[in-house]
C-alpha cells in the first residue's frame, strides 16, 4: 500500500521509527514496562513486516567509505641520492657498533682468561704416577730447609696440613713427616685469583708438590718447624688428594692429653671421640686414634715413638753383629 507519494517500505520505516521515539519516552519518563510493552511489541511485528516488504532488515545502511585512489608518487633524482645515503649512513654506522662491540667481547675474554689463569700450568691437579718417565725435577726436604737458602728456589713434596685464604692471598702448612714450613701465596701477573681459590679450596692431608723462593720471614713463624724461613709459592699442585673428609684434624691429633699423661696407651671404650678441655682446645679421644690409625700415625707424637723404636732395635742388632752373635 502506499500512501501519497510514499512507498509501503517508507510507510513501515516511518511507524518503526515513531514507535522508537515513542518507547524511548516512556523510558525516558521511566514508566512501567507494561505500559509502553505493546509498543515494542507492534514495533517488532513491523520491522518482520519490513523485512518481508524490501528483503533487508531494518536499519539505516552503512555508508561505504569512497576509496580515494591515490597515484604513488615516484620519488624523484635528488630524493633517491638523500635516502642512498642515509641508507649507507646507517650500514656503516650498524658495522661499527658491531666492530667496537666484537673488541669489547674479545678484551673481556681474555681478561677472563688472565684470572682463571688459563693456557698456564702453575697449578692444578698432576696426572697419575705411573713410573712411565723419568723427570729432571729435585725435591728439596723440608728438614732441609734453612735459612741459607734465602732467594733460591726449591721445590718439596708434602702433606697439605692447613690452607687459609686471606683476602687476595693464601697461606699453607706443608708437612712432611716430623717437618713442617709455611708458604704464601699472593695475587700478580704469573697468579691469578682461579689460583688462590684453587690452593685455599684443597683437602686438608692432600699430597702437594709446592715450588716457591726461600725467604726469611722478619718474625720466626711460631706454626712450623722450620720457623726461619718461608716459601713465596709460584707453582703449586695436587699429586693425590683427599676425596673424604677427615675423622678429625691433624692439628687436634697433634695436642698432648694433658690429662692422661700417665695412662698413655689405656683404652676405655665409652670414652669421648673428641672432647674440647677447658683451654677450648679440642683433642681427639684414644678410641678415634685406633678407628683411623693410619691417619693417626701421622702425628709428630707417633713419628717419633717409632723412630726412636727403630734407633734402639738397630743399635741391638748392631751390638750382637759385633759380639757375632748373629749375622
Amino acid at each position: 500500500m502506499i500512501e501519497g507519494d510514499k512507498s509501503e517500505a517508507e510507510v513501515i520505516s516511518d511507524k518503526i521509527s515513531e514507535l522508537g521515539e515513542a518507547i524511548k519516552a516512556a523510558k525516558s519518563e521511566k514508566k512501567p514496562k507494561e505500559e509502553w510493552d505493546p509498543i515494542l511489541k507492534e514495533m517488532l511485528s513491523l520491522k518482520v513486516k519490513y523485512k518481508q516488504t524490501t528483503g533487508n532488515d531494518y536499519g539505516q545502511p552503512k555508508k561505504e567509505k569512497k576509496k580515494e585512489s591515490q597515484q604513488e608518487q615516484l620519488p624523484s633524482e635528488k630524493n633517491r641520492a638523500k635516502k642512498e645515503a642515509k641508507a649507507r649512513a646507517k650500514a656503516e654506522k650498524e658495522a661499527k657498533k658491531a666492530a667496537q662491540r666484537a673488541e669489547r667481547e674479545r678484551l673481556q675474554m681474555e681478561k677472563a682468561a688472565r684470572q682463571a689463569n688459563v693456557g698456564q700450568n702453575n697449578f692444578g691437579d698432576l696426572k697419575l704416577v705411573q713410573s712411565q718417565e723419568i723427570t729432571d725435577k729435585v725435591w728439596t726436604p723440608i728438614a732441609k730447609l734453612e735459612p741459607k737458602l734465602a732467594d733460591q728456589t726449591v721445590l718439596i713434596r708434602g702433606h697439605l696440613q692447613t690452607s687459609r685464604g686471606v683476602g687476595k692471598g693464601v697461606f699453607v702448612l706443608v708437612r712432611s713427616t716430623l717437618y713442617s714450613v709455611q708458604g704464601v701465596c699472593f695475587e700478580s701477573k704469573l697468579i691469578g685469583p682461579a689460583m688462590i681459590k684453587y690452593i685455599a679450596n684443597l683437602p686438608a692431608e692432600s699430597v702437594v708438590d709446592v715450588k716457591g723462593k726461600v725467604t726469611v720471614p722478619d718474625v720466626p713463624i711460631g706454626s712450623a718447624t722450620q720457623k726461619l724461613i718461608e716459601i713465596q709459592i709460584t707453582d703449586f699442585h695436587a699429586v693425590s688428594k683427599t676425596k673424604a673428609q677427615l675423622p678429625f684434624q691433624m692439628e687436634d691429633a697433634s695436642r698432648p692429653d694433658t690429662h692422661k699423661e700417665s695412662d698413655v696407651g689405656a683404652y676405655n671404650e665409652d670414652e669421648e671421640e673428641q672432647q674440647t678441655d677447658e683451654d677450648g682446645m679440642v683433642r681427639v679421644g684414644q678410641k678415634m686414634r685406633l678407628d683411623y690409625r693410619w691417619l693417626d700415625l701421622r702425628t709428630p707424637a707417633n713419628q717419633s715413638i717409632f723412630r726412636i723404636e727403630s734407633m734402639v732395635g738397630c743399635l741391638f742388632r748392631e751390638c750382637l753383629m759385633k759380639k757375632r752373635i748373629c749375622g
